[in-house]
This record gives structure tokens, C-alpha cells and sequence, in this order.
């Protein structure tokens, strides 16, 4: 009984964290990448699939603006406070706050693999596969998303966090590389964007180039290894925040 409740209470809070969205910026979200894809279709038409894992990125960047100030904002605003009044743990309130941004990423993804399925007019389960893989990167964002916006207070520094870091992770990592800090292979930065496993022959002679072992695998694992330790780290420094100030 106890469990269910418990499932009851994450779900109210899970459906007022998607209110708080608004159906609004959803849908500018929605045609925008509609128009984006329509556009890519219309010029790159012979390629349109291999095009369409430049798009995840950018479903992180929504993500950061739509979710970036999760916590922080109303911490800001004081609305976190009304939450706090109520007979409801905190692990509650940021496990919905979590689900809520994974459930808006989900929608994205199979968004657009609907489209694209639809103006090629054939399933193609090796695209959809891959791009599902390709995604894998957006989930532990939106986990550090949420740890961000738990550890500081002000959204605008935030935001510019998730975005520097998802914009610049390659390069950091590129520059790591280059000075022989091998070691930042076992990081999340260069596993933000799995558009490097394209090229696979330029990939593996950097591999050898440099003595690392970079790959799609290695990346899943780490992404998610991260996801969970910043999911419990944002929880730990959540259920212990001071929010009267």
C-alpha cells in the first residue's frame, strides 16, 4: 500500500512538473524541429538519415533552456517553498522533477523518428536503433541538468553551465587529449556527442594516435555510471538544501 501511495504522490508531482513547462513551449519545440527536419529533407534529401544525428544536440540545448532552472528558479521565485510545507519527502519532489525532464527527451526522440519515418516512407530499424543509441548522452544531461541547477542558486549560471559544457565537451576533451591527460577518457566530456562515431576510420586512428580506447560501448556505460552518481549526489545535496533564504 505503501509503494503505491508512494507511486501516487511521484505522479501528482511528476504531472505538475510537466504544467509548469506549459503546453506552450512544448509545441514551439515540436514544430520547430518539424520545420528543421522538413528543411533538411527539401536540401539534403539523398542523405537525409545520415543528417539526422546532428539534430540530437540540439534537443539537448531545449532541454537545458526548458529544464535548465528546475530547482534553481524556484528557489529563486520561493515557490519550492510550498512544496517543502507539504507532508512530502524531498527524494519525491526531485525524482518527479527528474522524470518529467527524461519524459519530455523521450517524446523528442520518438517525435523525430516519427517524422523522419514518415517522409521516407519506410521503417528502418538499423536508423531507429542508432538513433536511439545516439540519444543515450541526452539522459545522463538531463540527470546533470538537474544537479546543476540543485547546487546553484542563480538559473541564468545554470543554464550557461549545461551549455558550455554540451556545446564544448569535444573540444575540452580534444585539448585534454592533445597535452596526453588521457585520463579524461573516463569522464562523461567526450562521450556529450555521439556524432564522433561516425567516421569510425578517423576515430580509431586517433585511438591509436593518442593511446586511448574511445567507443560507442565504453560511452554508454560511462554515461550512464555518471548518471546514476550525479542523480544521487543532486538527491543527497536536494534533501539537505537550505531553501528558507
Amino acid at each position: 500500500m505503501n509503494k503505491l501511495y508512494t507511486i501516487y504522490v511521484i505522479f501528482k508531482l511528476l504531472i505538475n512538473e510537466i504544467k509548469k513547462v506549459g503546453i506552450i513551449k512544448i509545441l514551439i519545440s515540436l514544430i520547430t524541429f518539424l520545420i528543421v527536419i522538413l528543411f533538411i529533407y527539401k536540401t539534403r534529401k539523398e542523405d537525409v538519415l545520415s543528417t539526422s544525428y546532428s539534430l540530437i544536440p540540439f534537443i539537448g540545448i531545449y532541454m537545458i533552456i526548458f529544464y535548465g532552472g528546475s530547482i534553481s528558479s524556484e528557489i529563486e521565485n520561493g515557490s519550492l517553498k510550498y512544496y517543502l510545507t507539504k507532508p512530502i519527502k524531498r527524494w519525491k519532489i526531485y525524482l518527479s522533477k527528474l522524470l518529467s525532464i527524461y519524459l519530455y527527451l523521450i517524446m523528442i526522440i520518438f517525435y523525430i523518428l516519427f517524422i523522419y519515418l514518415v517522409i521516407i516512407d519506410k521503417i528502418d530499424y538499423s536508423f531507429i536503433i542508432k538513433f536511439i543509441k545516439y540519444s543515450v548522452p541526452l539522459f545522463f544531461m538531463a540527470t546533470f541538468i538537474l544537479f546543476i541547477s540543485t547546487s546553484i542558486k542563480n538559473t541564468a549560471v545554470c543554464i550557461g553551465i549545461d551549455i558550455f559544457i554540451l556545446t564544448f565537451s569535444t573540444l575540452i576533451s580534444q585539448v585534454f587529449f592533445g597535452i596526453e591527460f588521457n585520463i579524461i577518457e573516463y569522464t562523461f566530456l567526450p562521450y556529450l556527442d555521439f556524432n564522433i562515431f561516425n567516421d569510425i576510420n578517423a576515430l580509431n586512428e586517433m585511438n591509436n594516435e593518442l593511446g586511448i580506447h574511445l567507443s560507442m560501448k565504453s560511452g554508454i556505460i560511462i554515461d550512464i555510471i555518471y548518471m546514476i552518481f550525479f542523480y544521487y549526489l543532486g538527491n543527497i545535496i536536494f534533501i539537505n538544501k537550505d531553501v528558507k533564504n
